[in-house]
């Protein structure tokens, strides 16, 4: 029996859905029949069984066939199906859902019609449960403790475009609006390098080539920028999606940088504050209500934690000192003392400071 002989035509169109969703343009017959043949061995499969399965494909509404005036006598197809193909269980849909939500309480956003389809498709797989009807909203939910802000509101089909762009590792033309510009709007000519979903925003980390400023609005050579705004031509930045006014296509060639990781020090620099290229090595004092909590929830894989005789505990760890740290001291202050390092000490003791002086009157 011959290795094609074991694929059905279930498996092979199934294979087909999933090399057309590969793809940006329509593609030929021929490019599809040897794309299948390569992904399932197959031997001896003749382009007419392959057309024949894209003909029953699109019968069902899973593909088109379009004509290309660069060859009228070829059939070229594309994916015209729901973008989605799953097979969930009703317990991975209900985590699924769970994803969800949670993403979208942290401001992931996405195109209404993706996720209303992603959707419709875990709840329809949940109410499946043979045992009774739940109305899961009720059931299953996410959260934190913290106050979540609202999230800036970028445009989904900028969003697409900039995904598009990563796939296909194209340049994109990109009108800015700076933080601290005084309005200005600014073009860059950028090739775009990641995505990060952050503290209810979306931020584009991307290689700059070229600026494009109105009249004697550039800023000086050496100046200052805004946060989540370039750093000026051929340099890396991050974006704020919710500022980004339009996104086209550039002209232009943009080589991007070498061994490109989202979350590289170079990178995440750009993102948020980093105090330093090293970790330190940080030092707390504990009260027995941040023990328990950071022994369930650790701060670091290589944290240790000593009781002390007066029943508090010292912790040591090492970490890097970012943004987010400092404000995870701040907000517990109460239950923490930092004995190390010492900058860090003196930040926290000098917000605090600050923080005591806005209530002296009371």
């Amino acid at each position: 029996m011959t290795v094609e002989n074991k694929v059905d035509l279930f498996d092979r169109r199934d294979c087909l859905r999933k090399i057309l969703l590969e793809y940006k343009e329509p593609q030929s017959t021929t490019v599809l029949h040897e794309r299948l043949c390569s992904e399932l061995e197959l031997e001896n499969h003749i382009p007419r069984s392959t057309q024949r399965d894209l003909d029953a494909l699109e019968r069902i509404g899973d593909v088109r066939q379009v004509k290309l005036d660069l060859d009228l006598r070829a059939n070229f197809w594309e994916w015209a199906g729901p973008g989605l193909d799953l097979t969930l269980l009703p317990t991975e849909a209900m985590t699924v859902s769970a994803i969800i939500d949670h993403a979208a309480r942290f401001g992931l956003q996405a195109p209404s019609e993706m996720l209303g389809k992603l959707r419709k498709y875990v709840d329809a797989v949940m109410s499946k449960g043979p045992h009774r009807k739940l109305e899961w909203s009720k059931r299953i939910t996410t959260g934190t403790r913290f106050t979540v802000l609202h999230p800036g509101r970028s445009d989904p089909a900028h969003v697409v475009r900039i995904q598009d762009a990563l796939r296909y590792n194209e340049p994109l033309k990109v009108t800015y609006l700076p933080r601290d510009a005084g309005g200005v709007e600014c073009v860059d000519h950028l090739k775009p390098l990641a995505l990060s979903y952050q503290d209810s925003n979306i931020y584009l980390s991307a290689y700059v080539l070229t600026e494009e400023w109105p009249e004697g609005c550039a800023p000086e050579p050496g100046a200052k920028r805004g946060k989540y705004s370039s750093n000026g031509p051929k340099t890396q930045c991050a974006l704020m999606l919710h500022r980004v006014v339009a996104v086209t296509e550039s002209s232009r060639y943009i080589p991007e940088p070498e061994d490109v990781d989202v979350n590289s020090l170079e990178t995440q620099k750009h993102l948020m504050t980093i105090h330093g290229d090293e970790p330190v090595e940080l030092r707390l004092r504990l009260g027995a209500n941040l023990h328990n909590r950071l022994t369930e929830n650790r701060l670091a894989d290589d944290q240790t934690m000593v009781q002390l005789s007066d029943g508090k505990w010292d912790l040591n760890c090492t970490l890097r000192d970012t943004q987010g740290l400092r404000l995870f001291l701040l907000s517990n202050s109460d239950e923490i003392e930092v004995l190390g390092p010492p900058v860090i000490r003196a930040h926290v003791r000098d917000a605090l400071r600050r923080a005591v002086s806005l209530y002296a009157d009371d």
